[in-house]
């Protein structure tokens, strides 16, 4: 099924990893990990450059730093002697200026040859930044090419060089560099670290694999070298590899934290008792290890099995009785175990603990809570947790005022939208609507949470003619926005209006090949309503391949099956996808299998799950309906 498309509650974010070994960039220039994320797709959208480069008048005037400044690569070298004479610095000017004015192409030709012709790296640096705004890998690694032959010394060059040829796929070229890195780096643990780092933004993540194992070669004796060939055969789809070097790394460092876990999390899809025999072994000679007992604590929620996960939590909670991370992670943990009263209890004696302190959190709490990222951990967010756990329970007024109480501008829209949907649980959909119509609107990316929350409020109120026009509305400010072209999708879907379904989610396909969400909603509306089966299934595959793990898409897997009459398959990944993630409509999908196959006792009792969940759920009254059963007599 598609993923809903409610607001996400608030939580962990997950930040991509750096996208170069060696960008240590100073205030001179533009950041080029941004605009090198830009050629390759990698998001974010194009902006004007940054200010130019320090103008080179001469080398008597830029080459020495100043005193008491660390020398740099850059700063040890001795720049060209050029002087800036009318026309050079007409160029540059009229470089700045065509950039302004959208064309970066015109402004690389311009600073390129005038790199050439004066042989000054920084005026190179320039026209790399000016070649990635082109969106094209050759002329942005003819430019870096150049920068880093006028400034050998330069980190920034070769990383820009190396990044370049790795995102554009050519490791062969790439190869000889990561080498002289790692050969060149004193740590060389630390170096293949970052080398994995690098690869992972190969477009080929078997190519990337390879690679990886030929430079591990003369290395096998470093157990960080077996964490990164790990990693990227994971990333590459060789399972069975990635758990064995996970292992090796384990062997080669027996107290370390990183291999167990990551060993751990191999095991745990396929193997569960082998994950929970590497966390326990460790967990015997390490008792006191917080970051493995929350690991097991995790592994045991995943696995449902939430008594002996309490054990964990109360060993956490006696290990560190008045620490806040503790306490916040154990909210979470609590939370998504649907243990809603424990959770409360951590999240208030965690806002008590924050709002005695009167100083920031310092690196020390990073022990206690490894799993969450330190500024998640905020008061603000646990009141929304708060009110996320008294609107379960239909606390209505509970619930707004603990929103009342986020007062951070980082968390004051979430908290916001979230109140729209309360009033709506309350009958007040005009009152929410005028609010979310009055709220402050500081960037584009506000303005579409907003339309999509209003859309979202519509159609839960049976108002989706209004939802759709609002959301067309505001496609036509922003054409290709991802996030309303997925919810005209799903809106016009709701409107039994197809063409326009298919028509937004093609669009959104070809604009973001990668996104699975698109494939999966394509696919399930297919196949929810039995029709071009064969593509329905094909779009969910291509759906499973890039997201293996999600389970909204393994039920449309399940669900696509059970359309087409493999009914064995269907059973066996809609009770995987429910193992994932216990929603309410994965519960009714997997019932009607069980129950069409003659399981009628295990069918009932996913029913009777799915209505203790979500006992308004459409698609269960729909399912009880055609099957003329009722819940009470179950």
């Amino acid at each position: 099924m598609p993923s809903p498309s409610d607001l996400p509650k608030s939580g962990a974010s997950s930040v991509p990893r750096g996208v170069s070994l060696y960008h240590r960039f100073d205030s001179g220039g533009a950041k080029l990990v941004g605009v090198l994320a830009l050629v390759f797709g990698l998001g974010g959208c194009a902006q004007a450059p940054g200010p130019p480069p320090h103008v080179p008048v001469s080398a008597k005037a830029s080459a020495t730093p100043s005193a008491g400044d660390p020398l740099t690569d850059e700063a040890k070298e001795v720049l060209p002697t050029h002087e800036l004479d009318a026309k050079t610095l007409y160029q540059l000017l009229m470089a700045e200026i065509a950039a302004q004015r959208g064309m970066p192409a015109v402004s690389f030709v311009a600073e390129y040859n005038l790199a050439k012709e004066t042989r000054d790296p920084r005026i190179a640096r320039r026209a790399t930044e000016f070649a990635l705004m082109t969106h094209q890998p050759a002329p942005a690694l003819q430019a870096a090419r150049l920068w880093q032959e006028l400034s050998p010394l330069s980190a920034d060059a070769r990383g820009t060089v190396l990044t370049i040829l790795v995102l554009s796929g050519r490791m062969d070229e790439a190869e000889p560099i990561l080498r002289d890195v790692i050969a060149k780096a004193p740590a060389k643990g630390p170096a293949f670290e970052q080398v994995a780092a690098t690869l992972a933004r190969a477009p080929n993540h078997a190519d990337a694999y390879a690679l990886m194992q030929r430079l591990a070669k003369d290395y096998q004796q470093l157990p960080e070298v077996h964490m990164a060939l790990a990693e990227s055969a994971q990333a590459a789809g060789d399972h069975a590899h990635a758990i064995a070097e996970a292992q090796t790394a384990a062997r080669l460092a027996p107290d370390e934290v990183g291999p167990v876990v990551l060993s751990a999390q191999y095991f745990q899809t396929d193997e569960p008792k082998q994950a929970e025999a590497v966390l326990k072994e460790y967990l015997a000679r390490h008792a006191d290890s917080t970051e493995v007992r929350m690991a097991y604590a995790r592994f045991l929620v995943g696995q449902k099995r939430y008594g002996d996960a309490s054990g964990q939590f109360e060993s956490l909670l006696k290990a560190h009785p008045n620490d806040a991370n503790t306490l916040y992670v154990l909210g979470l943990l609590a939370y998504q175990a649907e243990h809603p009263d424990d959770a409360e209890k951590y999240f208030k004696r965690f806002i008590a603990l924050r709002s005695k302190e009167t100083a920031a959190p310092t690196d020390d709490d990073e022990d206690a809570a490894p799993t969450v990222d330190a500024h998640t951990r905020t008061v603000a967010s646990a009141y929304l947790y708060l009110a996320q756990i008294a609107e379960d329970r239909k606390a209505y007024a509970q619930a707004l005022d603990y929103l009342n109480q986020v007062d951070s501008p980082e968390d004051f829209l979430n908290a916001r939208l979230r109140r729209a949907f309360i009033l709506a649980h309350q009958g007040k959909l005009d009152v929410a609507l005028s609010e979310l119509h009055d709220l402050p609107i500081h960037s584009d990316s506000d303005r579409v949470q907003v339309t999509l929350t209003e859309s979202q409020l519509l159609r839960d109120a049976n108002r989706s003619v209004e939802a759709l026009a609002l959301i067309d509305q505001a496609l036509a400010q922003q054409p290709d926005n991802p996030d309303l072209l997925y919810d005209q999708g799903m809106t016009a879907e709701k409107l039994n209006r197809l063409d326009l379904m298919e028509s937004a989610l093609r669009k959104l396909i070809k604009l973001q090949p990668e996104n699975a969400q698109a494939y999966n909603a394509l696919g399930y509306t297919f196949a929810d309503r039995n029709i071009r089966l064969d593509e329905a299934r094909e779009l969910i595959e291509k759906a499973i391949a890039l997201a293996p793990d999600d389970a909204s898409i393994i039920d449309s897997l399940g669900w696509v099956q059970y359309r087409l009459g493999n009914n064995p398959s269907a059973v066996q990944n809609l009770e995987r996808a429910y193992h994932l993630r216990g929603d309410a409509e994965i519960a009714v999908h997997l019932g009607e299998v069980l129950w069409v196959t003659g399981h009628h006792e295990e069918a009932e009792k996913y029913w009777k799950e799915a209505d203790r969940k979500e006992p308004d759920n459409e698609v269960l009254r729909a399912t009880l309906a055609r099957f003329n059963v009722r819940i009470g007599s179950l």
